[in-house]
């Protein structure tokens, strides 16, 4: 999710607009401040299956989740002078201060990753009082790990559900999976001139829900060449509420990213020739899978597909990121 330019206002610009209810922090702006008298002994963490090669990626979540502010925070954030004020933003109306966890699993290491400039390790957090585990990126920078903040506060405060709940508003984006499905239920007018698709957060989370798009619409009719039926990808999905009469339902507005790292990366000046796929084995993108078949790796030299957008010229190229759960992202 290199750092150097605003990220794009569609990625992670509008992330975290959704309301959010009020976590439980261990530190709020009424807590009193810990003295030698009452500073209690740090809770335990356990970890699971975790590989010598992933500890300075435990290390460095750990430093992460016990920061009380959002300074002591942002030395272990991806990207965190482009972060800073989403997460300024964010933390003005949540409360601030450690995150508790009380499990931290291994879930892969990719040293060779598409995306970024640094090795990516994926890990999977567990709360007693969360209903699901939450997945987290980090990526080995020069001076460490550093935690992609923005997919971990969305998965972490569920805030595709909560954008479900009611209408609202405006749009909002969100890292999701995302795949074609038939649609038969009422309430959802024109529904014979729209397309159905089901949205989905980071497993092992199982909500689900269905957003519309005009088949007529050019974002339509790239989708259709781009996401053909039964094939999934994980992506930035821009989405918005609409209503009419008595009827709402969500529409796909944008896919401003095919992919769901967090920052944005310089355009390569070179682009790569597009191959022609064979028809007996098409050679799917890396992030796409269709069929329980998944894409080839095209190594760093290689120019990824840009995201698909509907109107948004000025957006730098977007790039991909890796499943974030083996076999499910």
């Amino acid at each position: 999710m290199p750092v150097g330019s605003p990220p794009p206002a569609t990625a992670t610009g509008t992330l975290l607009e959704v309301p959010a209810k009020a976590v439980v922090s261990a530190e709020s702006s009424g807590s009193q401040r810990a003295t030698p008298g009452n500073l209690a002994p740090p809770p335990v963490v356990e970890e699971d299956d975790i590989p010598p090669s992933a500890k300075p990626a435990v290390d460095a979540l750990k430093k992460f989740l016990a920061a009380r502010s959002l300074e002591e925070r942002l030395p272990y954030t991806l990207g965190a002078d482009l972060m800073k004020p989403l997460m300024e933003r964010y933390y003005a109306r949540s409360p601030d201060g450690p995150v508790a966890v009380d499990h931290i699993q291994f879930v892969r290491m990719d040293p060779n990753p598409e995306l970024g400039s640094g090795k990516h390790c994926i890990l999977s957090l567990e709360n007693k009082t969360w209903e699901f585990s939450v997945p987290v990126m980090l990526e080995e920078k020069e001076d460490g790990f550093k935690v992609d903040w923005v997919s971990f506060v969305e998965f972490k405060d569920r805030m595709l559900e909560k954008f479900f709940q009611s209408y609202q508003e405006g749009k909002a984006c969100f890292h999701v999976g995302i795949i074609r499905h038939h649609y038969f239920e009422d309430g959802v007018p024109n529904l014979d001139r729209k397309d159905a698709f089901r949205v989905s957060p980071a497993p092992p989370n199982p909500f689900q829900q269905s957003v519309f798009l005009d088949k007529e619409s050019e974002l339509a009719q790239e989708l259709r060449s781009r996401m053909p039926w039964e094939t999934h990808i994980w992506a930035v999905v821009e989405l918005e509420w609409k209503r009419l009469g008595t009827q709402q339902w969500v529409e796909l507005s944008a896919v401003p990213q095919m992919h769901w790292y967090s920052l944005p990366m310089a355009p390569k000046s070179i682009p790569m020739p597009q191959q022609k796929a064979d028809t007996e084995g098409e050679d799917l993108p890396p992030g796409i899978t269709k069929n329980g078949k998944s894409g080839k790796s095209s190594g760093k030299s290689a120019q990824p597909p840009p995201g698909i957008r509907k109107s948004t010229p000025d957006l730098p190229t977007t790039i991909r990121r890796p499943q974030l759960i083996p076999g499910s992202r």
